[in-house]
This record gives C-alpha cells, sequence and structure tokens, in this order.
C-alpha cells in the first residue's frame, strides 16, 4: 500500500484554489443506505442544483483519467486485475490508508470538472468519500453534511434490497467468497464510523432522518443546514 506522500499535498494545494472559492458547492456525506441519493435528487429537483455523482465518476470516468503522474494510487487500482478484491486483499488500516491517499486525487479531477462550469453555479456533490475530515480542508464545513441512516447493521442493508444485493452475489464470484462477504461488512461498518467521526470532529452538520419524516421534509432540513435557499 503506497504511503501518502508530497503528491498528496500538492494535488490539495492545487485543488484548494478551485474548490475554495465556490460558495454554492455543496457535500453530502453518509455511509450507504444513509439516503445520500434520495435528497440529491429531491434536493436538485426543488432547487435547480447540479448534482455530482461522485461513486459513479470514481468508479466510472475517472478510470480513464488517472496518470502514473499525478494519481499513482488510483492508477494501481483501477489497473488491477480486479479492482473489488484488490481493496478486499487489505486489511482494514491499509485500506483507510488507501482511501486517504486517494481522496486528494479525486479532488484533483474534481478540481478539473468544476473549472469549465460558471463558478457561481450551485453543485451539489453526491457521496463518493470516507474521509470528510480532509474534505473540510477544502470545503468549508457548512458545506458538508453527513446523513445518517436508520439504525441498521450493514449485512441488513446491503441484504435488504435488490439492488444492493447484487454487490453480495458479484463478490461471492471471487476466491474466498465467504471471506470476502464478512470483510467488505467490515469495512462498510468501519466506513460509516469514520465519516460521523470526522464529521463530528470537524463541526460538519450531522442530519438523520426521524421515523415518522418525509422524504421532502428530511430535504427541507438538509437544505436548511446548508443554507440552500
Amino acid at each position: 500500500m503506497p504511503e501518502k506522500s508530497t503528491n498528496n499535498h500538492i494535488l490539495l494545494l492545487d485543488s484548494h484554489p478551485s474548490l475554495s472559492k465556490r460558495e454554492n458547492l455543496y457535500w453530502i456525506v453518509g455511509g450507504a443506505g444513509s439516503g445520500k441519493s434520495t435528497v440529491s435528487k429531491a434536493l436538485a429537483a426543488k432547487f435547480e442544483i447540479l448534482i455530482y455523482d461522485m461513486d459513479a465518476q470514481i468508479y466510472g470516468a475517472y478510470h480513464g483519467r488517472f496518470t502514473q503522474e499525478r494519481h499513482p494510487v488510483n492508477k494501481i487500482w483501477s489497473t488491477a486485475d480486479n479492482g473489488l478484491a484488490f481493496l478486499l486483499d487489505m486489511t482494514w488500516d491499509d485500506f483507510n490508508q488507501f482511501n486517504q491517499t486517494a481522496l486528494p486525487e479525486y479532488l484533483d479531477l474534481l478540481a478539473e470538472d468544476l473549472n469549465a462550469t460558471d463558478a457561481s453555479a450551485s453543485i451539489l456533490i453526491d457521496g463518493g468519500i470516507s474521509n470528510p475530515g480532509l474534505v473540510a480542508e477544502i470545503i468549508s464545513p457548512k458545506n458538508i453534511i453527513c446523513l445518517v441512516g436508520p439504525d441498521r447493521s450493514s449485512a441488513e442493508i446491503w441484504e435488504g434490497s435488490d439492488e444492493r444485493l447484487a454487490m453480495k452475489e458479484y463478490i461471492y464470484q471471487l476466491p474466498n467468497p465467504e471471506e470476502a462477504w464478512r470483510k467488505f461488512l467490515e469495512f462498510d461498518e468501519n466506513i460509516n464510523q469514520t465519516i460521523l467521526k470526522e464529521s463530528l470532529e470537524n463541526k460538519i452538520s450531522v442530519c438523520s432522518r426521524s421515523v415518522n419524516e418525509s422524504v421532502d421534509e428530511f430535504t427541507m432540513r438538509v437544505a436548511n443546514k446548508l443554507g440552500i435557499q
């Protein structure tokens, strides 16, 4: 697992001017099943905000843009025979370090994309990261919000719908599938804890949906916390 290097610091410095100056740039973070995509779509529809799906970029378009010079960690991952197996072969400590090291590389490409847009445009970034504390060094914490889903285990979340269950089916095609699935759920639980911990430490608002709260009501509460009008 490559260690953090001066490259990470350089990428953070490079992305800071582009991202920090955008007053209408917002980021929703949270674990799987916390409602990020649902709320993002509701906010986009109500306030005419553009959605930037970070997961879709990381697992899609970014792969063709990673370079060895600027994005060495993600270049290794994206060119592995099986990217998921590559990650699940790690210990949690190595996986967490991978995420922290990979994030500045994502921010580099994000800044590149946003530089091609109107600086005053309202843009909402949907998920994609597990270390919001690092993002808070670049974007004001008041423009970031952490969503907390219902009190369910990772197994309940990932086995609770056909869409998410497809991940288990994919993992069960890997060698030692039961161990791989156990580790995936362990990583998922740890990611949730990391996101919440870093949010609290960096004064990022945390918002959980109450039992009887509608999507519209929850969305408006999130909008108010982010100052979206």
